[in-house]
C-alpha cells in the first residue's frame, strides 16, 4: 500500500506516543496489577494525584492499536503470514482495552468515595466479572502469541534492525513476567524494549516517506531491505 509523508507522521506517532505512554503511564501509577480490588482502592487512596495522571496516559495506551497496523505493514502485512496474524492478534486483543483501562477510573473514583468499602465492593464485583474475564483472556493471548509473531516478522523482513524485531519478541515475556511477580524493574523493561522496537518501525516509516517519496509497505517473495518502492 503506499504511505504519504502525513500518513508516515501519524503512524510514527502512533508508534512512539503509544509505546512510551504506555511505559509512562505503568511507572507512574501506584495500582499494581493482579492485586485484591481493597489493596488497589488503598493504593489508590494513598496517591490520588499520580492515579489520575496514570489515567490521562492510558489515552496514550489506545494508540498502540493502529500503532501494531502500522508495525505489521512494515513487517510485510497480508503477504506475510506471520506479518498479518501477529497483527490480527494484538488488535484483537487490544480491542478491550475500553474494559482494561477503565478499571483504573473505576478504582480512582473508590478511593475518592466517602464510603470506600461499598465502592472497593463494586471494583471487585466489576473485577470479577464474565466479560472482563474474556477480555483478560483475549488479551493475554494477543499479548503473548501476536508480539512473538509481529517481531520475527519483522526480523524475517529485514524492514527494522534485527534487535528491534528482537525486542518485540522479549517484550511481552517481561511485561508478564514482571507483572506477576510484582517485580516492576522487569516490566518496565520489557515495556522499554516495546519502545524501542516500535522507536525503530518509526524512523523506518519516515526514512522512507521522506527520503524515498510515497511509501510502498510490501515485503518481497525473499527478504530484502524494507523501501518506499518495496524493492
Amino acid at each position: 500500500m503506499r504511505l504519504s509523508k502525513w500518513n508516515a507522521v501519524a503512524g510514527a506517532t502512533c508508534l512512539v506516543a503509544g509505546s512510551a505512554g504506555q511505559l509512562a503511564q505503568y511507572l507512574v501509577s501506584p495500582i499494581g496489577q493482579g492485586q485484591s480490588a481493597e489493596q488497589q482502592v488503598a493504593d489508590a487512596a494513598a496517591d490520588l494525584p499520580a492515579v489520575n495522571v496514570a489515567i490521562w496516559l492510558d489515552l496514550l495506551i489506545l494508540l498502540l492499536i493502529p500503532a501494531s497496523i502500522y508495525a505489521g505493514a512494515i513487517a510485510g502485512g497480508t503477504r506475510s503470514w506471520l506479518a498479518s496474524t501477529g497483527t490480527a492478534l494484538v488488535v484483537v486483543g487490544s480491542l478491550g482495552a475500553g474494559y482494561l483501562l477503565g478499571a483504573e477510573v473505576l478504582v480512582s473514583a473508590a478511593a475518592s468515595s466517602p464510603d470506600r468499602p461499598a465502592a472497593t465492593g463494586l471494583v471487585e464485583s466489576y473485577s470479577g466479572s464474565g466479560p472482563l474475564a474474556v477480555v483478560v483472556g483475549l488479551f493475554l493471548i494477543g499479548h503473548t502469541v501476536g508480539f512473538v509473531l509481529l517481531g520475527i516478522a519483522l526480523i524475517r523482513s529485514h524492514a527494522v534492525p534485527a534487535w528491534a524485531g528482537i525486542s518485540l519478541v522479549i517484550f511481552p515475556v517481561a511485561e508478564l513476567v514482571g507483572e506477576a511477580s510484582g517485580i516492576k524493574v522487569v516490566a518496565a523493561t520489557g515495556m522499554a524494549l516495546l519502545v524501542a522496537g516500535y522507536g525503530a518501525c518509526a524512523v523506518a516509516l519516515l526514512r522512507a516517506a521522506w527520503l524515498e517519496g510515497a511509501a510502498r509497505l510490501t515485503v518481497p517473495a525473499s527478504p530484502a531491505p524494507f523501501t518506499a518502492n518495496g524493492v
